[in-house]
Parts: C-alpha cells; structure tokens; sequence
C-alpha cells in the first residue's frame, strides 16, 4: 500500500491508500525489498507456454568418487 503524503511545519496529512501491486498470487510475504528501498523483487509465474529441457543427473555422486 502507498499514501500520498503531506506535511508542512508541524501538520502531516496523508491521502487515501491504494495497492501497489495487484499480483494475485502468493502470500503477502512472497517479495522482497531492495536494500536502498527503490525496488521490489516480486516472484510471479511464467507463462504456461514457454518450457524449457532440462538434464536431470541421476548417481551423480558415484562419478565424484572416480
């Protein structure tokens, strides 16, 4: 959520809440917030469409004892 802020001297008002992001999935917790506060890091799902192989390595671990 975000407001519109204004203060002057010793008066502070703030204007109506509105949502930021409407991303519809996820917990409110599912983002993250860069550390000087200008970015958001916000997971969201890729499109159903798009897929990718993957190699997946089977007793990966017998070939670290050759």
């Amino acid at each position: 959520m975000a407001v519109d802020v204004k203060a002057s001297g010793s008066s502070f008002a703030t204007g109506v809440a509105k949502a930021l992001f409407d991303w519809g999935i996820g917990s409110l917790f599912d983002f993250d917030v860069s550390g000087d506060g200008r970015r958001f890091l916000i997971p969201v799902p890729i499109e159903e469409s798009w897929s990718a192989p993957i190699t997946v390595a089977l007793n990966w671990t017998a070939d670290l004892k050759r």
